[in-house]
């Protein structure tokens, strides 16, 4: 943004001839319709109507396709002056993207989520810290033929646990297990099923 905070917006298109229809969201529960959206020739146009302190604001956005990424600039009168600044957004495809899945544990079930990202062949990721920590990283993370296998460790000092996670990517479900090693040294398998929830 203009004033070096950074924003992190999902966008789902879908193209029919020149029209272009869709949702922007800012974070979950906040969809809303594009309008106006038309491509052409790989240049992409839309705009976002949001309400902003009772009044309608509209940012326009303008890019240009450039394999999974899109990348031009926006409009926007967000904080009551109009301003250009740019934009570039990539395609989550395959294997990237956030995913979700539910644990058992001590009689417990909490949910567990994870976001992916695919550089070539390097394959790198990251959970969400509980009540404001820092997140963790995945390890010996890998993906080839629609296969995933990485490790995750988590705890700290005395109270670690690892757990080895690998599946077979099925459209937007992973199928796998999990092995998880816990505090008494012992491991424990389990079914895995992750899902796409962006």
């Amino acid at each position: 943004m203009p004033d070096g905070t950074k924003v992190a917006p999902k966008l789902k298109l879908k193209q029919e001839g020149d029209k272009l229809t869709g949702t922007s969201s800012v974070r979950s529960g906040t969809e809303i319709a594009i309008t106006n959206g038309v491509v052409n020739a790989g240049v992409v146009h839309f705009e976002v109507v949001r309400h902003h302190l009772g009044i309608a604001v509209t940012t326009r956005y303008s890019g240009q396709l450039d394999g999974k990424f899109l990348k031009g600039h926006v409009e926007s009168d967000w904080a009551g002056q109009a301003q250009s600044y740019p934009w570039e957004a990539r395609r989550y495809t395959g294997i990237e993207g956030l995913w979700k899945w539910t644990n058992s544990f001590g009689g417990r079930q909490f949910e567990s989520r994870l976001t992916l990202s695919l550089e070539g062949e390097q394959l790198t990721g990251s959970m969400p810290g509980r009540e404001g920590r820092t997140p963790t990283e995945i390890q010996k993370a890998t993906f080839k033929d629609n296969e995933i296998v990485f490790e995750v460790e988590r705890g700290r000092g005395d109270f670690k646990f690892l757990s080895k996670h690998r599946g077979v990517l099925q459209g937007d479900v992973i199928r796998g297990t999990t092995e998880t090693v816990g505090f008494d040294g012992q491991p424990r398998t389990n079914d895995w099923d992750a899902f796409r929830a962006d």
